[in-house]
């Protein structure tokens, strides 16, 4: 997806550590636009597994009180490269 990104203009950090504004670690996010604050997150298969849920909704909570907006993808999203860019500019314009 990072190809896809940069393919149409979006260049994006991979695995960027997000950092509270004292500089404590919230998260290590996929993908990270840090200067409009936007992380592009992979939920894989195993964000089902049991617990896992619980654990995801903490840590974007996490994020979300850092100031960041997230963008989520699954593997269906990846066959849309078109659709998750859309997604991604607009989280970077709000």
């Amino acid at each position: 997806m990072r190809v896809q990104l940069r393919r149409r203009g979006l260049v994006a950090v991979p695995q960027f550590v997000v950092r509270d504004g004292r500089g404590g670690f919230v998260a290590r996010v996929d993908l990270a636009f840090p200067e409009q604050r936007v992380a592009v997150e992979y939920d894989g298969a195993w964000h089902a597994e049991e617990g896992q849920f619980a654990r995801d909704r903490r840590r974007l909570n996490a994020l979300l009180a850092a100031g960041w907006r997230v963008v989520h993808l699954t593997a269906a999203d990846l066959h849309r490269p078109e659709v998750v860019a859309a997604q991604v500019v607009a989280a970077l314009a709000a």
